[in-house]
């Protein structure tokens, strides 16, 4: 698609946009503007808006509960809290690591305990077993009144970084 295209679709889409279409909106195009100005290493990392905080091995990133990852049912989907238990997980190994090291998602099961809505998410991610080859990761999801939503463990496999 061409940028003349794209103008074309973007003052199609905000013609006929209501108030929270201008809004999703706006949350796409920031998110895309973070990555674009590194200040988020990826995109689903800059349209999650997602804000991470590593500390004494553990690592808790946090993301707003917007229009964008919620379900026909107004509630987060279980896939966006399965990638935020992913990348809060995956983000805590990444600290964890040497630098020529990184790691890949070999498993992870998740038990959804509570539906997912407020203001804001929180994931937890701590450590189980760090070994040569595997480490193993469990991460718990918060709601912004402190309620449980869900809770996962992951193993990671160790790779040199290329």
């Amino acid at each position: 698609m061409t940028k003349d295209e794209l103008l074309k679709l973007s003052s199609e889409v905000l013609q006929n946009a209501n108030e929270e279409d201008q809004y999703v909106l706006e949350l796409l195009l920031n998110g895309l503007k973070k990555k674009q100005f590194h200040e988020k290493g990826s995109y689903i990392g800059a349209l999650l808006h997602a804000e991470g905080e590593y500390k004494e091995n553990e690592f808790k990133m946090t993301i707003p509960n917007t229009p964008i990852i919620q379900n026909a049912l107004n509630i987060v989907h279980g896939g966006i809290t399965a990638t935020l238990l992913d990348s809060a997980m995956g983000g805590l190994v990444h600290h964890i690591l040497p630098p020529d090291k990184a790691a890949v998602t070999t498993e992870i099961k998740i038990n959804y305990v509570a539906p997912g809505v407020g203001k804001e998410l929180t994931c937890v991610a701590g450590m189980i077993h760090k070994g040569n080859k595997t480490v193993v990761t469990e991460g718990k999801v918060f709601r912004d009144d402190g309620t449980l939503i869900a809770h996962s463990t992951a193993s990671f496999f160790i790779i040199n970084r290329t």
